[in-house]
């Protein structure tokens, strides 16, 4: 019964969904404005409806209802509770209910937030119509080719259970932090086609939008960051990015996301970039899309798909190829109501924004042609062909670099006064201390310099530099300006011209230091991480770098639902002028799944904030003996703790933005409520008073 009530909540939340789509144009149609304000109780609604139907999913889950084909392939009796749970995303039709269900939290948020703004609605309407129709065609979608309520018959007795690969904390954290990245995007796409459907230029949907388009990319980057976490200790290769179709098919969207962030800024407080902003929020989200058909049409091998069934892969391309011409067409129609002629110096955050969107643009189409080029080569019968790392390396790294420059470029143009303070003490200062610890690093690290390692040490330098000086200098130099900008804003009437509050700028710092930070952990793991393979059982001992590993003993585990032989290995610090000193155990796991009949190798891993030792245990030698591969990872988790300091930096933003906007609320509910007059300040008018005595 939970089944039939879940699949009914899903049919009303599409009903609700389509709608809210339909109810500006009928409002249009019959010339009743008033009924735009119904487009709030609909998104309500159809959030409502699909939160619904993934909790009675999630329900049925718990309860091993395996009367329902989705649980039955993707759960068992044995799975623990947690896992059951995140299994409703752990599949194909699952995670698409959670795609649609992210879809339509965004839009319920979007309308909770402009509820009290009268002033808004005519516009707002229009976007939550564009975000309804966006829920209204997934959640079709769904329920035609992808219903996870499907009853199975005969009732199995016990499920196949969770492939064991996403038996891990990673599912119940990655996926949905990478969904809502994905679909929050869809925000930024809706705002840009609203403003695109209105016959007068909408100029307040770049600052509308920004605060959403943080939001979708500081989500996206935690979803990749968790991603790459997840695989470096789950899957036992030791890595932590491997090209891979689908991996490539989240960077994709990050890098437009990236572009898209910083092109707002110069659209909301200019109005310039008016047509790469527009344009970066069309295909971002197209991107998005793209990546969901990847991983669901199983046209591109991966060991991340979820689906090899290119029917509903090509439904999935048609709805994308839909939206994508539909949103161009608009485009090629109202766009020179936005362009506009714009003359900027060449030294200025306008250049800058320009020149750094231009090369994420080209990294972007970079990827894209090295992920989609074997399918295109194979389906025009030319045989088949493999794009791997090296053509990525070759290609993605020198273009990093360049816009790892301008990055810290576009942050020092804005501290200009005049082009010869500019060059002397600002460019060149930290410019010079870049190139000199970045070489004096590299020669410590490799005793020569390796060329790719020292530039990528002198760009984080000069990224983490530029920021620091910004944020230490900007204040003196927005003191100075303050008047002339305060003369601007009343002049045009807008805030947008004052300068960023402190907070702003500390988020920038930490955003732009979580990037270096990042730069340096890749380049250092990728270009100085050692390994040794020996055949190992108790009593061996294998010495790597400046650590000795002895194997103790070998253990038999039983888990909840598996069985495991554990290693016990010691590993002792090797002093060339001390003692040698026992750092404790590593103890890896080769574990054998009963239900799925499936092995799979949990890696050990003893971790420094300089370096990762990880072992991974192969396959059984013989009675005692096992295939034991034995890494060295220098620097490794900086790659993560870059990420959550670009995430930090994001949600500290986002959090300066609110505390701007309930600031200017309270003012002007302020300003409104004091041109209202008390009952006191009523009563005392002479009017009012001669009424009062001629009653009494």
């Amino acid at each position: 019964m939970l089944a039939e009530i879940g699949h009914f909540a899903l049919i009303l939340g599409f009903s609700f969904a389509l709608l809210a789509a339909l109810m500006p144009f009928v409002a249009a149609k019959m010339k009743a404005s008033y009924l735009t304000r119904y487009v709030w109780p609909l998104s309500y609604g159809a959030f409502g409806s699909i939160l619904t139907s993934i909790v009675l999913l999630a329900v049925g889950f718990a309860i091993d209802d395996f009367s329902v084909a989705y649980i039955a392939h993707h759960s068992n009796t044995q799975l623990p509770i947690f896992f059951k749970v995140a299994a409703v995303w752990g599949g194909h039709e699952g995670s698409f209910l959670f795609w649609v269900f992210s879809l339509s939290g965004w839009a319920a948020l979007v309308a909770a937030c402009y509820r009290n703004k009268p002033e808004q609605h005519v516009f707002i309407s229009r976007v939550l119509a564009i975000l309804a129709a966006l829920v209204a065609t997934l959640t079709l979608f769904t329920l035609l080719t992808s219903n996870p309520f499907e009853r199975l018959f005969p009732v199995p007795l016990e499920g196949r259970d969770l492939n064991p690969m996403l038996q891990d904390v990673g599912l119940i954290f990655h996926p949905p932090m990478l969904y809502l990245g994905y679909v929050g995007f869809a925000v930024s796409f809706a705002f840009a086609v609203a403003a695109l459907t209105f016959e007068k230029p909408q100029w307040q949907w770049a600052q509308l939008s920004r605060s959403w388009t943080l939001s979708a990319w500081v989500f996206l980057t935690g979803g990749i960051a968790l991603g790459s976490w997840w695989a470096y200790y789950e899957l036992g290769w030791g890595g932590w990015w491997f090209w891979d179709p689908v991996e490539n098919a989240s960077l994709l969207p990050w890098l437009t996301g990236t572009a898209l962030l910083h092109s707002l800024i110069v659209t909301a407080q200019r109005r310039s970039l008016v047509g790469w902003s527009l344009l970066l929020a069309i295909f971002t989200f197209s991107l998005s899309l793209l990546g969901t058909f990847i991983v669901r049409s199983g046209v591109l091998t991966s060991v991340h798909a979820f689906a090899v069934d290119p029917t509903r892969g090509l439904v999935l391309l048609a709805i994308l190829a839909v939206m994508l011409i539909s949103a161009l067409t608009l485009y090629a129609l109202r766009c020179e109501r936005y362009l506009q002629a714009m003359n900027f110096e060449l030294l200025s955050r306008e250049a800058a924004f320009l020149v750094g969107n231009s090369l994420l643009a080209v990294a972007t189409l970079t990827v894209l042609l090295g992920t989609f080029y074997p399918m295109i080569f194979q389906a025009f019968g030319l045989g088949s062909i493999s794009v791997g790392a090296p053509y990525f390396n070759s290609m993605f790294v020198p273009l990093s670099l360049v816009t790892f420059f301008v990055m810290g470029l576009g942050v020092l143009v804005r501290l200009r006064a005049s082009a010869e303070d500019f060059l002397i003490t600002r460019l060149l200062a930290p410019l010079s201390a870049s190139i000199i610890g970045g070489v004096v690093l590299s020669v410590l690290f490799e005793r020569g310099v390796n060329l790719v390692v020292c530039g990528a040490l002198i760009c984080a330098l000069w990224i983490i530099l530029t920021a620091l000086q910004s944020l230490i200098l900007l204040p003196s130099y927005q003191k100075n300006a303050v008047n002339k900008q305060v003369e601007k804003t009343i002049a045009e009437k807008s805030l947008d011209g004052l300068p960023r509050p402190r907070l702003r700028q500390l988020a920038m710092l930490i955003a732009h230091v979580g990037v270096a930070v990042t730069v340096i952990g890749a380049t250092l793991v990728s270009n100085y991480s050692h390994e040794v393979s020996n055949k190992m059982g108790p009593g061996d001992t294998v010495i790597l770098e400046d650590f000795q590993f002895d194997y103790i003993e070998t253990e038999l585990l039983i888990g909840a639902n598996y069985t495991a032989e554990q290693a016990n290995i010691q590993i002792t610090k090797l002093g060339h002028f001390s003692k040698e000193q026992v750092m404790g155990l590593i103890q890896p796991q080769r574990r054998h799944y009963t239900v799925r009949t499936m092995n799979m190798s949990e890696p050990g891993i003893r971790w420094w904030w300089d370096g990762d030792i990880y072992i991974t245990l192969g396959e059984k030698l013989n009675a005692t003996d096992y295939a034991v591969r034995i890494q060295y990872k220098p620097f490794v988790r900086w790659l993560w703790v870059g990420a959550m300091l670009m995430m930090l930096g994001g949600a500290l933003s986002v959090f300066a933005r609110l505390t701007v906007r309930y600031k200017q609320e309270t003012e002007r509910l302020k300003t409104e409520l004091g041109s209202v007059p008390s009952a006191v300040e009523v009563a005392q008018q002479p009017e009012n008073q001669i009424i009062w005595k001629q009653s009494k």
